[in-house]
């Protein structure tokens, strides 16, 4: 999935934008009926962010080919 979305880099900005922790260690995007979330980095926070590190490198690599 971070392979892809890697690609979309208007897309995982988005979400590290949105799934960051509350003041109890929980995402505050990820809420469930009862108002508990996932525990942070909450699984999308963790593929948004190996998409932003693929990208990264990609865009190291096409630059250092230059």
């Amino acid at each position: 999935m971070a392979d892809v979305m890697a690609g979309m880099p208007e897309v995982w900005r988005r979400l590290l934008a949105a799934h960051l922790p509350d003041r109890l260690g929980r995402c505050a995007s990820c809420r469930t009926a009862s108002g508990s979330g996932e525990r942070w980095p909450c699984s999308l926070h963790r593929i948004a962010s190996d998409a932003q590190r693929l990208y990264e490198q990609r865009l190291g690599q096409a630059t250092a080919g230059d």
